[in-house]
């Protein structure tokens, strides 16, 4: 039984679902019994439907314009990126000084500022609060309590100074005792004052 033959509709209709599977102008024509010459209008048309649903898909797809970037965002997003003012100061052609406040806002901006001041301010001291954290982590100490050591241990100074000022007083005494003891006759005497018509009894030994 022979095959119907394909009117023209039908044939263009199929020279088009063979190009969008990528069939060849050679397997076209086996396929369709057509030449290539009827292929072409169809390819050429085909090929301009494509383009023009390429280019609405990228209309489509396109991010907005974004303006430029002020200096002070452009000096942030380096700072994300873990660059110094140092850095920045270079790559965006600016005054340190301006990178340096830049820098500033950027750590006021993630509530990192404070520790940036206490790092300035005690930098040399840094091993010690770390083993300090250490013993705290180790011992579940937490940071009001650390406060109240302090605050005691300030107290403790104080009564160590007035300990040691008194143990100093109560020395002195002790020296002025002693020679009270050994020089009755001196200007600090203790010996209870008496007529002199008297004897002193007790500085005699029987």
């Amino acid at each position: 039984m022979s095959e119907i033959p394909l009117n023209k509709f039908e044939k263009a209709d199929l020279i088009l679902r063979l190009l969008k599977e990528g069939r060849t102008y050679r397997d076209i024509c086996h396929l369709a019994h057509v030449s290539p010459r009827d292929i072409k209008p169809i390819s050429k048309k085909y090929e301009q439907q494509k383009r023009l649903e390429n280019n609405k898909r990228k209309e489509n797809n396109q991010e907005p314009t974004t303006k430029k970037l002020s200096t002070s965002s452009q000096a942030f997003l380096l700072f994300q990126e873990g660059k110094k003012p140092d850095d920045v100061k270079v790559l965006l052609d600016i005054p340190f000084k301006k990178a340096r406040l830049f820098w500033i806002q950027y750590l006021k901006s993630i509530r990192m500022f404070e520790s940036f001041e206490f790092y300035q301010d005690h930098s040399y001291d840094i091993p010690t609060f770390l083993s300090i954290d250490v013993f705290m982590k180790r011992n579940n100490i937490y940071g009001k309590n650390v406060v109240n050591v302090l605050r005691t241990a300030s107290d403790i100074f104080h009564l160590n100074q007035t300990y040691s000022k008194l143990k100093e007083e109560i020395k002195n005494l002790e020296l002025k005792r002693m020679s009270l003891f050994y020089y009755p006759n001196s200007s600090y005497s203790l010996q209870p004052l008496l007529p002199l018509n008297k004897p002193n009894y007790n500085h005699y030994h029987y």
